[in-house]
């Protein structure tokens, strides 16, 4: 987890290094608010990967098989909820960011 959390801010300063190269400064300012963004939806969705640790680390130890498969089950459904709502917005985001 400690190296998930680290490479968001790799790619954000991977990204402003690349960019950084070209003609104009509007480049950089659209990867910042990409990253920003990405950056904003990776600690905010965190809840899921961490909780689902938690829950799963307790359900093994006590050996719950079914406890176990409910709350990989649960998270799985959550995470292609969630999935699905930002693919459905994302067409109505695109058009505000594009100009």
């Amino acid at each position: 987890m400690i190296a998930s959390n680290l490479t968001i801010p790799l790619l954000s300063l991977v990204d402003t290094a690349v960019i950084g190269h070209l003609e104009h400064a509007w480049y950089l300012g659209g990867v910042a608010l990409g990253s920003s963004l990405i950056s904003l939806l990776f600690l905010l969705l965190g809840f899921l990967r961490m909780s689902t640790t938690g829950l799963t680390a307790q359900a093994l130890g006590a050996q719950d098989r079914s406890g176990l498969r409910d709350n990989l089950l649960q998270a799985g459904l959550m995470a292609q909820v969630l999935a699905a709502v930002l693919l459905l917005i994302h067409p109505l985001v695109m058009p505000l960011v594009q100009h």
